[in-house]
Order: structure tokens, then sequence, then C-alpha cells
């Protein structure tokens, strides 16, 4: 038995519905008729249906609700659905209806032309689709025993992977050139990379300069032998070293099997026990000077004590200087035999002179090493700052003290105060936020203005906090890019951004970073700088659809010019009907359908301009970005000011290159953008002309093309020109070339930002008195 699709038709009002059975019983299919959305449902209910045709407009459950509950019943086999209407609206209510499950369109009255030849095409398309599933079908039946074969080697292998992965230690797998064929979970938090960029390196990229030759010694010998174990030093991606303790095994010829145990911490304890073992070294040569006089001293002991590059000082109990090696009289200038016998409290400054005493009383006192901080005079007249250590020896009659000049030192910290008084004071006069944030986004300082931006009371309310919480999740991708731009080249600048204070409450700012390095050149935070632009912002949108209202204004006699000519057209064809309906008394059909055809095409033209302007003239800022033809808005933009041109005699030629990559954006915003330089470089042609004595024609030429990954429009006139001086400033807002009350010096501010929020640049030269070329650059790679 032959199969017949089920259709479905919906309208509200009776007679429609009786109109659309007419047409559709011309096909073979099984009409479903309902007059409200409860009554479809209810006769389509557990039924395949090929194709539904729906009235968006009707009483208690529209089209769009509808369809949705409809589809909401079939999840995996939706029904494509067609909406009638009669009204006109713009792209967000298609945007809903496609939302809804629709496939297309079709306006009232209907032509029966067109919907019978959709219905066909989707008919077809359904036919397809049964055909598929029966294959799908036939096919399932075959691999469901390869299936169930293949399901015992996976769960094996998933079974032994998983051990791998949720190993604690790194466990990879090298080729014979020493690169990464795979990875476990633990080889990726070792080393900082993902699985995707260890699998594009070599198992030297992570080796730090001083192990390369361990590393190619650890591999040869794995290759030669079999096997290899070693402890090396690796670079984690966040720029610290790590050590490893590996061992590898050969699996292959090309292939080997490694193994490796962060040991950092185990290594770090050895150094620091290294470290201690060389303190208590540099501690005891406090009692070199009692070894010297011991008969037993050896002469290499007495040149280290001598030589120490900080100066030592036996005193009596009376401050007497009883020996001292040759650094500590260097120190105060004066040769050895100039300071025995000296008191040493005569080389201590007045105003340090008290901290000495009672540094001296404290040693003797209490018998163990006490430790201050003075200043000495010297033989020139300089004064040093240095650092004293001190213990009792001998008898307990002595003193040795260790003075170390600490004097450069303690410049450099008046010189790093002295910064930071000038960072506080100008971070504290900022008119814009600024916060520091670690490499981790955790906030480490803020300004007063970054806690009034944030609502912030305090800054315990900020510091300490995760950065990224004030951020949306759909402005992460942004942030990424900015620290990425900043980690390559140190800074990042004026980057529009939607940031959450703690109110929860969002505001438009510009933010601009700046990498900073610790004294080895290793960064360590991040310097961000925020401004709120949300005023700027709406004064921006306000100045953008103001200007969209001006371009309107001067184009009102180009659309009436667009209208005139379709209702010109279905005026003539009208009286064609008229007057063959009275030349006969029998009008032939074909001929009546024919004219009636052209007379719908000029309305639907009529329609499409109307819809235009209206899309054109709304704000849009609720537009859903989405891909769109450049071509397509430059035909538009062109067709809303064409006949202006024809009329002051402007020569206009378009070059469009075809089949041009879409871009992501605003289409109307850039349409905008076309109608302004447009319109600029009309004023520039008609202003030449004005001061040109011969004959001159007046040439406007608009270009696209795409050059790699860059799509590019050219808009070139050969008026006035712009002089040098202004070039640069004519992008500002507000800064016009122009005559007094022909411009608002907005228009090319506009254009800019427009393109600036589509990833893209605008080039303008100039030759004064020759002419303009003004180019729009998009980078297509950098939309995706």
């Amino acid at each position: 038995m032959k199969y017949q699709p089920n259709l479905l038709i919906v309208d509200d009002d009776r007679i429609n519905l009786k109109l659309l059975e007419g047409i559709i019983r011309k096909i073979d299919v099984n009409l479903i008729k309902a007059l409200s959305g409860a009554e479809a449902l209810e006769k389509t209910h557990g039924i395949d249906l090929a194709l539904a045709i729906i009235d968006v407009r009707m009483p208690l459950m529209n089209g769009y609700e509808l369809a949705l509950k409809m589809n909401e019943e079939r999840p995996e086999n939706k029904v494509p659905v067609i909406f009638l209407t009669a009204n006109i609206f713009d792209k967000l209510e298609v945007f809903k209806g496609y939302g809804s499950g629709a496939v297309d369109y079709i306006f009232k009255p209907v032509s029966g032309q067109i919907l019978l030849s959709k219905i066909k095409i989707f008919l077809d398309l359904f036919n397809q689709r049964q055909f598929i599933i029966q294959k799908v079908a036939q096919l399932n039946k075959t691999t469901d025993e390869l299936s169930r074969v293949n399901l015992s080697l996976t769960k094996s292998e998933a079974k032994y992977r998983s051990y791998i992965d949720n190993a604690p230690d790194a466990v990879f797998i090298l080729d014979e050139n020493g690169r990464y064929v795979d990875v476990n979970e633990a080889t990726c938090r070792i080393s900082g990379y993902s699985e995707k960029e260890l699998l594009t390196m070599s198992f030297s990229d992570l080796a730090i300069k001083k192990s390369d030759e361990d590393v190619l010694t650890y591999f040869e010998k794995l290759v030669k032998t079999g096997s290899s174990k070693a402890d090396m030093m690796i670079e984690h991606k966040d720029g610290t070293l790590r050590w490893l303790s590996r061992e590898a095994v050969k699996l292959s010829e090309t292939r080997f099997l490694n193994f490796s145990k962060e040991i950092t911490d185990r290594k770090e304890i050895e150094e620091a026990l290294r470290l201690k073992t060389i303190k208590m070294e540099m501690q005891n040569l406090i009692l070199i000077q009692a070894l010297v006089k011991a008969k037993d001293s050896s002469k290499k002991y007495a040149e280290l004590y001598d030589f120490a590059p900080s100066g030592y000082f036996t005193l009596s109990t009376r401050m007497v200087i009883l020996e001292l090696n040759h650094s500590g009289a260097h120190m105060l200038g004066k040769e050895r035999s100039q300071l025995k016998e000296k008191h040493f409290d005569l080389y201590i400054s007045k105003d340090t002179l008290p901290l000495f005493y009672d540094f001296f009383r404290d040693v003797f006192e209490s018998k163990v090493k006490e430790v201050c901080e003075v200043m000495v005079e010297t033989e020139n007249g300089r004064p040093k700052v240095v650092f004293i250590e001190g213990m009792v020896i001998g008898n307990g009659m002595q003193c040795l003290i260790n003075v170390v000049d600490i004097t450069e030192r303690k410049v450099a910290e008046q010189a790093l105060k002295v910064s930071e008084e000038k960072y506080k004071t100008i971070v504290s006069v900022s008119p814009d936020g600024i916060l520091l944030i670690d490499q981790k986004g955790i906030i480490i300082e803020v300004s007063e203005i970054g806690l009034k931006l944030f609502g912030a009371n305090t800054k315990d309310d900020m510091v300490g906090k995760c950065f990224l919480r004030s951020i949306p999740a759909d402005q992460r991708d942004t942030i990424k890019g900015i620290i990425k731009e900043t980690m390559t080249y140190g800074l990042a600048q004026n980057t529009a951004i939607k940031i959450r204070n703690i109110n929860r409450s969002m505001f438009a700012a510009e933010t601009s970073s700046t990498l900073i390095k610790d004294l080895n050149g290793m960064p360590i935070s991040f310097m961000i700088i925020i401004r709120d632009i949300s005023q700027r912002k709406k004064i921006e949108t306000k100045q953008l659809h103001a200007d969209r209202m001006v371009n309107l204004g001067e184009m009102a006699s180009n659309i009436a010019h667009e209208i005139n000519q379709p209702l010109n057209i279905i005026s003539m064809v009208m009286d064609k009907i008229m007057f063959d309906a009275n030349k006969a008394d029998v009008v032939d059909i074909e001929t009546l359908k024919n004219k009636s055809n052209k007379i719908f095409e000029n309305i639907i033209r009529i329609k499409n301009i109307i819809d235009h302007v209206r899309a054109f003239s709304r704000n849009h800022d609720d537009y859903v970005i989405t891909e769109f033809d450049i071509n397509k808005s430059i035909e538009n933009a062109v067709s809303m000011i064409v006949e202006e041109f024809k009329h002051l005699g402007i020569k206009l030629n378009l070059q469009l290159e075809k089949q041009i990559t879409e871009i992501p954006g605003n289409t109307y915003k850039f349409e905008q953008v076309i109608i302004n330089l447009l319109i600029n470089a009309k004023d520039a042609v008609i202003d030449k002309n004005n001061h040109q004595e011969t004959d001159f024609v007046m040439n406007v030429g608009i270009r696209s093309y795409q050059e790699g990954q860059f799509l590019i429009v050219e808009v070139t006139d050969n008026g006035i020109g712009i002089k040098k001086d202004d070039i640069d400033n004519i992008i500002l807002p507000f800064y016009t070339t122009k005559e007094e009350g022909k411009g608002t010096g907005v228009g090319l501010s506009i254009c800019y930002q427009i393109i600036k929020e589509m990833n893209g640049k605008i080039d303008i030269t100039s030759n004064y008195t020759y002419g303009t070329t003004i180019k729009i650059v998009l980078n297509i790679q950098k939309q995706k």
C-alpha cells in the first residue's frame, strides 16, 4: 500500500482554512485540519507529521506556542513548520519563529503556486528521511553483533586506561625522537601543559638549560640499553622549576614507556639542609679569632679570619679594641695599628650611640648573641650604616662582634620607599580604578576609585578575592585574550568589557593591563586599570541613533522614489487588466495569473523596502549578533542613496567580489558605516565641483575583496581631499572639516567605534585636492 504523508493545517479563520484546503488537495497527502492549537494537538497526538502549516496569530495559543508543544512531544523527530502571517515584523520576530521550529514563512494573501511548491519540497525531504531511517535500521542490525564483540575489548582497554589516568605519578610514552605520543593526567598536572599541548612537544622542551645535557644522556642511554633512570629539573608552564625522578623502559624500537615522580619538596629540603650547613660554617667564623691565638691554629684559618668580607672586632668589657681583622680596619678607614687599644664607641655616631650601649650591655648580661643596627663614622667623614652581631667569648671577659656594612642596602630601601610612596600617590589620585592581581587572579591591592567602582566599602571586601568572580561568563574569553596579550607584549590597552560589582549589577568598562616582573624578569603580577564608560556608552548609543535618523532624513527622497517605482508598475498592471476585461467577455486565466503574480512581486518589493527602513531606523542594542554577507549590506546601503547620487550627477562604481566569507556582526550598523562614508564622499566631490572652473566628473567608488584572512572594503572619491593636519583628528568625536551647519563631526567617530566592535580597523589616506580612500579591514580569523 502506498504511504500517504500526514500534513497539518491550522488557522482560526474557517474561510482561510477552506482556502488552504482547496490549494493543498491537489497533492496526495493525508490532510489534518484544525481551528485552534488545542484541537491540533489533540488530532496529531502520536501521529508522525511530514509538515505543519500554522497561522501565527491565534487566540489562547499562538502559532509559536503550538509549534513548541508539538515538537516537545517529538524530541527525536521534530516537525518542520511553515508559519502564515499577515503582519510585517523584523528579524527578531523571525528568529523567534525559527527557535520554535520554523523552516519558512508565507505572508498573506497566500500565493497558491508558492505554497504548493514549498509543500512539495518538504514532502520530498520527508520521503528521503523515511528512506534513510529504513536503511539505518538495516545497518543497525548488521552492526549490533560487531558492537557486542568490540564491547568487551573496549571495557578491557578502558579498565587499564583508567589505572594509568588515575596514577598519582606521570606516565607517558615517547617515540624514537623523544616526542610525546601518549600522556596521563598526572603528566599534565606536573608539567602544567594540557594533553593537546604536550602531544606537540618533545621530551627536551621542558628541560631547563642547565639540565639539557642530563636529558640527552638519559634518552641516549634509554635508546641504547632499553632502560634509564635519573633525577632532573624541568620548567613548569607557570615558569617555576620542578624536580622529577624519572625512570623509563623500552617497549619497542620506536616507543619508550616513562614514569616520573615529582620530588621538588624533597630537593628543597635537601637544599635547605645544605644552606643550613653553610650558615653554621659561617657562624663558626666568629670563633676564628680565638683559634688564631691558640697554639695549634693554622695559617689557613688566620687568612680566612683576616680577609673575611665583614669586620671582626674583639672588645674588652670597657669597649677597648683588643683585636680586629683587615676588613674591620678598612671599614673604619684606618690602619689596624691605629685602632688597637682604642675605644670602639668613639667611632659610633652620636645619634645611634645609645642603641650601641644597650646592645653591648645585653651581650654581657644575657651571654647569648645579640644584634643591632647603628651608624659608624669613618675617616673620610662619610657615615656608614652597619649591622652588628655580638657574643661573649673566652672566659666571659671579652666580646667578639661581627660588623656588616649595609649602607648600600639602606640607600636602596630608601629609594624603594620613595618609589612606593610615589606609586601610592599616583594610584590614589588616578581617576580610574587600579587593581593589582597575582598570576592566579587574586586581587592583591585596589585603589580608592577601584573600591567605588566595585561598590566595596573597604579593601577587605576585595583583597584576597578572585578577580574573575567579577567577570560574567560570556566575557571570560575577552579576559583570556587580555591576559594572553599582556603576557606576550607586556601591555594590553583599551579593551571594552562588562564587569559585575559586589551588588551584582553590571557596568561597561574599558580596561588596560600591564605585566609586572621581578628583578629576574619573571612575571609576578598584573596591574589592571579600569575605567567606567557606562555614561559614554549611553551617549554613543543616542548619538548613533540620532545620526541614523539624520541619514534617513537625507535619504527620504530616495526612499520615496524606490517605493514609487513598484506603485507605478502595480498601477499599470491594473490598468491593463481592466482594459483587457472591457475588450473581451472572457478573461484568459493564465494571463490573469501572470498579471496577479506581477502585482504580488511589487507588493513584496514595497514591503521589503518599508521593512528595511524600519529595521535600519530602530535602536539595535538588543540585536542578536549573526553572520552576514557584507556585499548584501553594502547593496542595501547603496539602494537608499543611489537616487540622490544620480540626481546630483555623481557616478557610483560598485565592484563587489563574489563568494566573500560571511562575518559575525550587526548588519544594520555596518550599513550605517557605508552610508556615512558614501555621504562624506558625496560632500567631498560636490565641494571640489563647486571650486572647479572646468567640467569635472564626480566619481565615487566602493569595492569589496578578500585577501587571505582579511575582508577589505574600500570607499574612494576624487573629491577635495583631506589636509595632512586633519587626517589624525577626523575620527575624533565632534571634529569636522565641513562648513558650519553641514556636519556634526560624529559620523567617522561612530564608524570607527562600530568597526572596532567587529575587531576591525579603518585606514584613511588622502591627497588634498585629488581625493580620499577609506579602507575598512576586518580580520576573519579573529572573528572566528
